[in-house]
């Protein structure tokens, strides 16, 4: 007696496991984000990297590759600089979006309030082979995405755009030397 029969059994314990596979992909999600952000707080800010080009040239690039024109109806977005830019703000700005406070800034395009935050540490873009212009132009195809085409940053298929056109933009503009 006290034995669930197994027909019963598999009825009880599939939703269970449902609610458990949606909770582990969940906490997945935040066990890679921590360890990048480990990552890059294991990184000193001795050097500020720097802009190649203005962030107009930048926009324009993304805008070019998106077949848009620039709209004047559409306010650009403010940008802030990890290294004189405090944490709380960043959190503050983030947290609706992403659904939890990070625990330092990084590259993110806040869509409610219009801001592109940029981690501007230069040893990060020498480590990774990278320029901070790209960074740039990766949060500004967000940009695009969500004020000139009205997309929903919940499409994880809207980071492949983003991660193509920035790719695009370092292979043509901020080649980086191979170590």
């Amino acid at each position: 007696m006290g034995r669930i029969p197994i027909s019963l059994n598999k009825y009880l314990i599939g939703p269970l496991e449902f609610l458990f596979l949606g909770i582990y992909a969940f906490e997945m999600k935040k066990l890679i984000f921590t360890s990048f952000l480990l990552f890059i707080s294991t990184l000193s800010f001795a050097e500020v990297a720097k802009l190649k080009y203005s962030t107009d040239f930048l926009l324009e690039k993304v805008l070019e590759k998106k077949n848009l024109k620039k709209r004047s109806d559409i306010p650009l977005p403010v940008f802030f600089y990890a290294s004189n830019t405090s944490l709380v703000q960043f959190q503050d700005a983030i947290e609706k979006q992403w659904g939890f406070r990070p625990d330092m800034i990084t590259n993110a395009f806040a869509a409610i309030n219009n801001e592109i935050y940029i981690l501007d540490e230069a040893e990060y873009y020498k480590k990774s082979g990278r320029c901070m212009d790209d960074s740039v132009v990766h949060e500004l195809v967000h940009y695009v995405q969500v004020k000139y085409l009205n997309w929903d940053l919940n499409d994880e298929s809207l980071e492949w755009d983003a991660i193509d056109i920035q790719s695009a933009f370092r292979d043509e503009f901020c080649p980086v030397s191979k170590r």
